[in-house]
């Protein structure tokens, strides 16, 4: 099984990454991509972010469980 902290900075950098293209490419950008594009992004930010909490949830846990 993947370590917890190791998966929890492996999201952060998608994060990251994510937000970073809506930065070059996102509706206020120079050079915008379609929408759907955009809204795609956006998708994938909320889920990481939502599956990130989950896990700081579970590592807080598990660590008061210890």
């Amino acid at each position: 099984m993947t370590d917890p902290a190791e998966m929890i900075a492996w999201l952060d950098r998608r994060i990251a990454s994510a937000m970073a293209w809506l930065d070059d490419h996102g509706k206020g950008s120079k050079r915008p991509r379609p929408q759907h594009e955009i809204e795609t992004k956006e998708y994938d930010i909320a889920r990481f972010e939502e599956i990130k909490a989950a896990y700081v949830k579970a590592l807080e846990r598990r660590e008061s469980a210890a």
